[in-house]
């Protein structure tokens, strides 16, 4: 099979098969090919813009691959090199490079390798049907695993294992979550025998990294599939087992329902919502996580006032992304409704936060000290001026903030 019009397609869906060809170029003369595989070519028949860059594999041994980049001055990264495996930098692009390779012993995740010149022995280490199709520069198909047929079933396309798929399972037990991910993705359901051996052995989960986990889970928490009472529920253990803490699947439902229908999709405030009841020092997904997701986390509103005056004083305290946590959790919990929502979002998207007129130096000319007096006066005073929609004036501040404590019980 060859894709028809692949060069206007390619350009279309931003496939840069130019940079491709330039590679392939350098190994031409030793006789070797190149493939693309994976997701790039599921794209490529799907017709779907692809987000990342193309996996590349070809038939020569990697340290000729090497010798080849470096005498033509290509940046690369040797990081999974003894697995036959580099990353090329070119320009602005990444592209994972790697041998065509047959397992002689396999042990979980890793493996020991050799080279090998044959595209089915290669398709063979790969985890689904669909992504062991590969495509040449040509647009040309080759389909050992049958990934073709697999993926463009008009009625049941399917996410099948290659060969056993408790074998591949057991070679890396983050198989169970991309099963899932693909299934929601590209089939809106489960293949049973697939499913079956993924619950089998789902309580292996525990032994990958959070890292791993999470960075699947967050291509699962947001895909549109994922948003149903039969598929939540089905699939509620994993996400326990990953997170290591219970969820309410009914609850988080309304919150991804919510989300979809203002078109404010976040994979932080889902997993923020699923760990919420969770205590702080209890959560290991903390050490595993940026600085500004792990306040994100951490930092759990309890306020009462939803008027756009509470709204606003949040906002000078917290990041809006924060504020927005707060009401969209309010309202699966039914303390406000969806059309009171929309208005705050609207107020906290169009808000701009202001300088106050007055500042500490400004006390200090009217009588004040510096210390924790100034502080509490500073407070009220900014409540007040954001009461009154940032209208009142310097001379308004400090004649407040005057009034609020007598001239003598300023120090």
């Amino acid at each position: 099979m060859k894709i028809k019009r692949f060069e206007k397609i390619c350009k279309s869906l931003n496939v840069p098969l130019s940079r491709i060809k330039f590679l392939e170029s350098l190994i031409k003369p030793l006789n070797a090919n190149l493939y693309m595989v994976g997701g790039v070519v599921r794209d490529l028949l799907l017709l779907k813009k692809t987000l990342t860059p193309p996996d590349l594999v070809l038939d020569l041994p990697i340290k000729s691959i090497v010798s080849i980049l470096k005498k033509n001055k290509i940046k690369f990264s040797s990081v999974g090199i003894e697995y036959g495996s580099i990353v090329v930098h070119d320009n602005l692009l990444k592209f994972d490079l790697t041998s065509m390779r047959k397992d002689l012993l396999s042990y979980g995740r890793h493996a020991k390798v050799k080279f090998s010149k044959s595209i089915v022995d290669d398709s063979l280490r790969r985890d689904f049907t669909i992504n062991a199709i590969y495509c040449d520069t040509k647009g040309r198909i080759i389909d050992p695993q049958g990934g073709l047929k697999d993926l463009c079933a008009l009625k049941k396309p399917k996410v099948r294992f290659i060969g056993l798929p408790e074998k591949r399972i057991f070679e890396d037990y983050l198989r169970i979550l991309r099963f899932i991910r693909f299934s929601l993705t590209y089939s809106k359901k489960f293949n049973n025998l697939e499913f079956s051996m993924c619950e089998k052995f789902k309580n292996e989960l525990l032994k990958l990294s959070f890292e791993r986990r999470i960075s699947e889970l967050e291509r699962i928490l947001i895909l549109e599939n994922f948003e149903s009472k039969n598929v939540i529920e089905k699939i509620s253990k994993f996400i326990e087992l990953s997170l290591e803490c219970k969820i309410s699947p009914q609850k988080f439902l309304d919150l991804c329902r919510l989300e979809r229908k203002l078109d404010k999709i976040s994979f932080q405030r889902r997993i923020k919502f699923l760990l919420r009841k969770k205590k702080n020092n209890n959560l290991k997904f903390l050490n595993h996580v940026n600085k500004e997701f792990k306040e994100r986390i951490k930092v759990n509103l309890k306020f009462n006032d939803y008027s756009i005056y509470g709204i606003f004083c949040l906002l000078y305290s917290y990041p809006k992304k924060f504020i927005i946590d707060f009401l969209f959790f309010a309202y699966v919990e039914k303390k406000i409704s969806q059309s009171k929502l929309t208005r705050l979002l609207t107020n906290i998207d169009s808000f701009k936060k202001k300088k106050m007129p007055i500042d500490g130096n400004d006390l200090i000319k009217i009588g004040f000290r510096k210390g924790k007096l100034m502080g509490k006066i500073l407070e009220k005073v900014k409540m007040k001026w954001i009461k009154k929609e940032f209208s009142l004036t310097k001379k308004e501040c400090l004649s407040y903030a005057s009034s609020l404590y007598p001239t003598g019980a300023r120090r």
